[in-house]
């Protein structure tokens, strides 16, 4: 089944974004998130290593996207 291009821009509509926009946007969080899962499994085999880095970058990036309006705590429950 091929999605309707409708189907294909209704999330770039939402967030007001062009397409190389929200290509940039999803790969910042893609390469944020790597990262944050390369200190925590640095952490879990070295502890005194990486002790809060994870939960700061989840941090910084739950702060981005709730600055940009892309999370509420009511749509977190639907996803």
């Amino acid at each position: 089944m091929t999605p309707s291009p409708n189907y294909f821009n209704a999330h770039l509509r939402e967030v007001d974004e062009s397409y190389g926009r929200h290509f940039l946007h999803a790969g910042y969080y893609f390469v944020m998130l790597l990262a944050a899962a390369i200190c925590a499994l640095t952490h879990a085999i070295l502890p005194f290593l990486c002790e809060k880095t994870s939960s700061q970058i989840i941090l910084k990036l739950y702060n981005k996207m709730t600055a940009r309006k892309l999370f509420d705590a009511q749509s977190s429950s639907h996803g």
